[in-house]
């Protein structure tokens, strides 16, 4: 029984990543042109189930080869990595332990979406980071870091409202 278990976890993992690395290279022209990436609505997923988490990092990896090479398939997806467990805790603490926001007659998923979204979006920090150490220096900074804050948090946007129409109709946490 563990087995099989494993496996299917194993097969959710390479399902997810594929999905991120397919929506990605479909939307080519603008995840890579502008950076706009509606995969990055998978980013949510790692509130239904944790083992998504691995699924989306693996596919940040691969897809972020095409953007910068080997440094962003590392920094790229141990931000991925760290941003996902972070927001998903932060959002699970904030939402279901300390019923933050329970006076708001919202569905607490949306709640934790928009808890994700504004972590990831600021998170881009770390990608700016790497964008000035590859060459576009420090001056840069300020402008590539909002420059990718605005766009994270429309892709999150799109994404996410794509996602959770989804998993009105689907159990993500399977």
């Amino acid at each position: 029984m563990k087995q099989k278990i494993a496996t299917y976890d194993l097969t959710m993992v390479g399902l997810v990543a594929a999905a991120y690395i397919v929506l990605t290279m479909i939307l080519a022209p603008l995840s890579f042109g502008i950076g706009l990436r509606i995969s990055e609505g998978l980013n949510f997923l790692a509130l239904y189930n944790k083992r998504h988490i691995y699924g989306i990092t693996l596919g940040v990896f691969v897809v972020n080869y095409f953007a910068y090479g080997v440094s962003d398939m590392i920094v790229g997806s141990l931000s991925s990595l760290v941003f996902l467990f972070l927001g998903k805790l932060l959002a699970e603490w904030l939402i279901d332990e300390k019923h933050l926001f329970s006076h708001l007659k919202l569905d607490p998923m949306i709640l934790k979406y928009l808890i994700i979204g504004t972590l990831f979006s600021i998170s881009m920090f770390t990608i700016a980071i790497l964008v000035v150490v590859l060459g576009a220096g420090w001056g840069a900074f300020w402008v590539i870091y909002l420059q990718m804050v605005v766009i994270e948090a429309i892709s999150l946007a799109l994404g996410g409202v794509i996602l959770y129409l989804v998993s009105q109709r689907v159990d993500l946490t399977k």
